[in-house]
């Protein structure tokens, strides 16, 4: 199956997953939350949503295979033609009425990635990306070819910092703390792959978090390459099924943004 028509249906799939979880975010309140461990929710919205990206994505390309954030557990297939998906990323977001949520669909072939799409529902903002093939966004009607910042100092740069609430992380407050030293404004949004696109966008100058998975980052670290910005070796040794470290940044904070996160 060409990759053009992988594409092409990741982004209508984003499209009518993003529709079905604004549903659901307007009767959040009627929607029972799940707890997976400690500040780690999952709520029918979720499943719901990513379900129906499954199913979709089965009926179009049968031969690939399906890695979701939701039955993840259970996935014991080959990565080599993989899709991978959050069908929310940012649940804490959605279910508390924060509208910073997104879809986010990648499609991994053989290790490398190949297409990435986020999508913001309560934005109505698609970003998407293919490789060799730029980034852009749709939004109003018009897409629009976004680039990462021509930030290239620290002491100017407004980077997104993430963390996980329900994972101490020593190393979270030494590097926040380095980057107050640097001058350098922070804000963590709770959600990976939206901040990912708004890196790309060149809305926020990076993104780092120290253990981040496949689900959340891949769509959005080929955004932020395939709009001309660095990002760091992911997923680590261990592959697409275990939490690895995120670095995303424009190309003109890499070298002290990279010396920085790496003394942590």
């Amino acid at each position: 199956m060409p990759i053009t028509t992988r594409y092409a249906a990741a982004q209508h799939i984003a499209l009518k997953a993003g529709e079905l979880a604004r549903d659901y975010f307007s009767q959040r309140e009627t929607i029972v939350a799940e707890s997976k461990g400690s500040q780690n929710f999952v709520s029918r919205a979720d499943r719901a949503v990513e379900e129906m990206i499954a199913r979709h994505l089965a009926a179009a390309f049968p031969t690939d295979n399906f890695l979701g954030e939701e039955t993840a557990a259970s996935f014991d297939a080959a990565l080599d033609h993989v899709w991978v998906v959050d069908p929310i990323d940012g649940t804490h977001n959605f279910l508390r009425g924060t509208r910073y949520y997104c879809v986010s669909i990648a499609y991994i072939e053989n290790g490398q990635r190949e297409i990435g799409v986020v999508y913001d529902p309560e934005h109505d903002e698609l970003f998407h990306a293919r490789r060799g093939s730029g980034a852009w966004c749709q939004r109003q009607g018009q897409e629009l070819r976004i680039a990462t910042s021509e930030c290239n100092s620290l002491s100017t740069a407004f980077v997104c910092l993430g963390h996980h609430d329900r994972h101490p992380e020593p190393r979270y407050l030494a590097l926040r703390h380095a980057l107050m030293d640097s001058g350098t404004a922070m804000r963590n949004m709770g959600a990976g792959a939206l901040q990912l696109a708004h890196v790309a966008a060149g809305r926020f100058d990076a993104f780092v978090e120290f253990s981040l998975n496949a689900w959340d980052a891949s769509a959005g670290l080929l955004l932020v390459e395939e709009a001309g910005g660095f990002v760091a070796p992911f997923p680590g040794p261990q592959g697409l099924l275990a939490p690895a470290p995120v670095l995303a940044c424009a190309k003109g904070i890499t070298t002290d943004l990279t010396r920085i996160v790496s003394a942590w």
